[in-house]
């Protein structure tokens, strides 16, 4: 980890008329973190990552990346900076392959060229298992591919925070655990990571620090299972216990 926040949040609050999804946050990510993040449906986390992101702007609040005060930077210039993210559902360019998808992104997130925007690109391919269908029209994925290829957009912008956005959902077990290999390999070559998630059993096994979202706010956020084993989060998240709940 490195001794600065990479990402820091202060104050940040967002409302759509009398809809809060954001209620004063302050969040610290350090290089290096794994971070999950569960909540109740609505409790703004795709919000969140949107203003960490740029698709959206707080009403009130400053948002610091490495230092650098991002706050009123578009996701373009964001992600040139080095924060990118997936969507709940991929944004693929269907009609291009999946090579093409990537150096795409190279090009226009990582702001590369030439053959160093290629090599990137099949480097990504590699790292998200997805060499063999490379050819391949995104039309013609399904679905575990698909993630995988969102995931690999987002890697071909050269994150040094990668935001995951329900990229497990609809996935098989056996799916989601090789997903899981491919995000532990992602964050064991430094990449800080935040990975929101309904499968609580993948971020369990994979993250260090659990945050619960509700109601725009923050209600639990330390060790994984103590942050699952708390009054609070089983109340408004869980309505059981982690045990219970990681059966269904």
């Amino acid at each position: 980890m490195t001794a600065g926040p990479l990402l820091e949040l202060a104050g940040v609050s967002k409302r759509f008329g009398s809809i809060i999804v954001a209620d004063s946050l302050s969040l610290v990510v350090r290089g290096g973190d794994a971070v999950g993040m569960v909540g109740p449906n609505g409790a703004g986390k795709t919000s969140l990552f949107s203003l960490i992101s740029g698709d959206l702007s707080p009403n009130s609040g400053e948002v610091h990346f490495e230092g650098r005060a991002v706050t009123r930077l578009d996701s373009a210039q964001r992600c040139r900076l080095g924060i990118a993210r997936t969507y709940q559902v991929p944004r693929s360019f269907e009609h291009m392959t999946v090579f093409e998808n990537v150096l795409v992104a190279a090009y226009r997130g990582a702001g590369l060229r030439g053959h160093a925007a290629s090599s990137l690109a099949a480097g990504v391919l590699d790292e998200a298992d997805l060499r063999k269908q490379a050819n391949s029209p995104a039309s013609r994925l399904g679905l575990v591919q698909r993630k995988r290829l969102e995931l690999a957009r987002a890697l071909g912008c050269k994150p040094r925070l990668l935001l995951l956005d329900e990229v497990a959902a609809g996935l098989t077990e056996p799916e989601v655990a090789g997903l899981v290999e491919v995000i532990e390999r992602i964050r064991a070559r430094g990449v800080a990571v935040i990975w929101v998630e309904h499968v609580v059993r993948a971020l369990v096994g994979m993250v260090d620090r659990l945050i619960c979202l509700a109601g725009g706010r923050i209600i639990g956020d330390g060790e994984p299972l103590a942050v699952l084993a708390s009054p609070a989060v089983k109340d408004v998240f869980l309505g059981t216990s982690y045990g219970e709940a990681s059966q269904t």
